[in-house]
């Protein structure tokens, strides 16, 4: 008998209406600050998490710092994706990385601000887990707080991959930024426990190659509607 997707480890859906989306910020690669409109879709509440990812892929070893079955998997670009794709067979649904658009307009729950919760770090302590208050652990993914649209993590924890390319802002609808066969390297966000919360922000872009597994990185999963 085949499996059916309401029998494996599955992450919390949460729906986000679409609407005008603010991304990038002051400074660096997240200039120029720019408005674009994005349709409604429903993001996993948390990232993924060990015992939901091993569903799909039995072999995965678990890093030293995220260990726990409830913690964030911690993979590469490509595993990432291979869930996703795994999980929309499974679900019979379109599922897949979210783009980065996607995740700034998640991470900002608070509007145009620069974390989740507003402006000020010391604020943040109850909704990320950062160099500050971590443990040097990852925890698991559906901790400390949610922010007030109701996902969990956005900031701190891990890093999240989306599956944008690392390319100039601003964002156009003909750029190609999400092109899934490019192999170079993918847009991650959010920083995570081994980051200071004063050096995130909603804005705030890294990217690494599609191979690299060490590292403190994580990811979500998205339908649009």
């Amino acid at each position: 008998m085949a499996t059916m997707y309401t029998q494996v480890p599955r992450a919390v859906l949460w729906l986000l209406k679409g609407d005008d989306a603010q991304i990038g910020g002051e400074g660096g690669d997240t200039e120029p600050a720019h408005t674009i409109e994005l349709g409604s879709f429903y993001m996993s509440r948390g990232p993924i998490s060990n015992i939901q990812f091993e569903a799909f892929s039995p072999q995965h070893i678990r890093h030293p710092q995220s260990s726990g079955d409830d913690d964030p998997a911690i993979v590469s670009f490509r595993a990432a994706t291979g869930y996703a794709k795994w999980y929309a067979d499974l679900a019979k649904k379109p599922f897949r990385l979210p783009t980065e658009a996607e995740w700034e307009f998640a991470a900002r729950a608070a509007g145009p601000k620069r974390y989740p919760w507003g402006d000020q770090a010391d604020k943040g302590s109850s909704l990320a887990w950062t160099q500050e208050n971590s443990g040097t652990n990852c925890h698991p993914v559906d901790t400390p707080k949610p922010a007030k649209n109701g996902l969990y993590g956005m900031i701190g924890n891990v890093w999240e991959w989306t599956s944008s390319l690392y390319r100039p802002y601003p964002i156009t609808p003909d750029d190609d930024r999400d092109d899934p066969i490019v192999d170079e390297p993918r847009v991650i966000r959010g920083g995570s426990i081994a980051d200071s919360l004063d050096s995130l922000s909603c804005a705030k872009r890294e990217h690494r190659a599609p191979d690299t597994a060490s590292e403190l990185i994580g990811f979500r999963i998205v339908r649009a509607l």
